[in-house]
């Protein structure tokens, strides 16, 4: 095998490393530096795996090159509670102000009611600072805390919170999203970004009147990147590294993944890992195969958890593609259905996110929300 041109796989699948290996986003970041220059918050809203967390950490790329601003991301994902949050967002505060100003040892004595812990990442060596916070009390005051330390800084901060809503799932009612908004008219130096991949939850807390936050931020959904700007950027990530590729086969891997970021990073990645000089045909269809394959075992998974009408119906609309009209006769009468049985097993489907409902001007569309597992099953009898 020839020397490649750059050891680095160019298709990147979980870490972002600068914008040479990130794909377009162009008018997205143009609105979201806009809204940041304009202290208008923004709620991104966006289907799983389609590239929110990238363009995210693009954005604050840009912002602390360009703009000079202090960027905090904290994921939110696993917080089952308050307490969660405020462990989480206080962690990633104060990590970035220590890997910024590398004075740990000050903050472990401005918090050190809260069991501030010290202690080295074990993979790159660098300092890492979390907080305890045990109990109900400790909230308003750390959160307090970390409030006024980020509003007595000279510089700009924007911070990211990612999968917010999943303070709707909390066991408690929250009141993270109160005390948030509770700092919005003095946070002159402070814009946030709230994002998430469960539509529907974002979208009840910014859209609710009832709710703290509604109507105080501009909403912002993500969708696929176009067409021919990810064809240029895979043309050129194989060509730049001394592989060809014709432009059929940069066809084929669009449409069979949807242009979903993760699943066509996913097949590129294979693809240049296992290419040499040229990407043939030949090993397109045996790479796609054996992506699917890696996740067979866990797709027959599937078929144990839900009952045969809830597959049955998971497998149709991998079979449509974007399926409409899931109770028309058209549709009942092709896979076998009753109307009754086709609503019971959709309200599983969509609860458990095994499929996505879009809806727009011209109704309702279902797909299967993972589109290696859509296309496994369109080949099931």
């Amino acid at each position: 095998m020839s020397k490649k041109k750059n050891d680095i796989n160019p298709f990147e699948l979980f870490t972002y490393r600068g914008p040479k290996y990130f794909c377009d986003r162009e008018d997205e970041l143009k609105a979201l530096i806009q809204a940041f220059e304009n202290r208008r918050n923004i709620v991104l809203g966006a289907q799983r795996r389609i590239g929110k967390t990238s363009l995210i950490q693009h954005f604050q790329y840009h912002l602390e090159r360009d703009h000079n601003a202090t960027c905090v991301y904290v994921d939110m994902l696993n917080t089952r509670s308050d307490l969660g949050f405020i462990n989480n967002f206080a962690t990633a505060v104060i990590n970035t102000l220590e890997e910024k100003e590398g004075r740990v040892s000050k903050f472990v004595q401005m918090f050190k009611n809260f069991r501030p812990e010290a202690s080295f990442d074990p993979i790159s060596g660098a300092p890492t600072f979390s907080l305890n916070i045990e109990n109900k009390q400790e909230l308003k005051f750390s959160f307090d805390a970390i409030m006024n330390l980020l509003l007595e800084r000279k510089e700009n901060i924007q911070i990211s919170i990612d999968e917010f809503q999943q303070i709707e799932n909390y066991e408690e009612p929250s009141m993270i999203d109160a005390t948030i908004r509770s700092y919005f008219p003095k946070a002159k130096n402070l814009h946030f970004l709230f994002s998430g991949s469960e539509e529907h939850l974002l979208s009840t807390l910014f859209s609710n009147p009832k709710k703290p936050l509604f109507s105080s931020t501009e909403w912002m959904n993500l969708y696929n990147i176009g067409y021919d700007p990810y064809f240029k950027f895979i043309k050129e990530n194989f060509e730049n590294n001394g592989k060809r590729i014709s432009d059929f086969s940069i066809h084929r891997i669009l449409k069979w993944t949807n242009q979903v970021t993760f699943y066509t990073h996913y097949i590129c990645n294979l693809l240049y890992l296992a290419s040499d000089k040229e990407v043939t045909e030949e090993l397109v269809n045996r790479t796609m195969q054996n992506c699917l394959k890696q996740f067979e075992s866990s797709y027959y998974y599937y078929q144990k958890i839900l009952s045969n009408n809830q597959y049955a119906l998971l497998k149709s609309i991998a079979k449509e593609g974007d399926a409409k009209y899931l109770t028309s006769k058209t549709f009942l009468n092709k896979y076998n259905f009753s109307a009754s049985s086709v609503k019971q097993s959709l309200d599983v489907l969509l609860e458990k996110q095994m499929v996505r409902e879009k809806i727009d001007k011209n109704g309702k569309t279902y797909n299967v929300y993972d589109v290696f597992l859509a296309r496994w099953l369109a080949t099931r009898k």
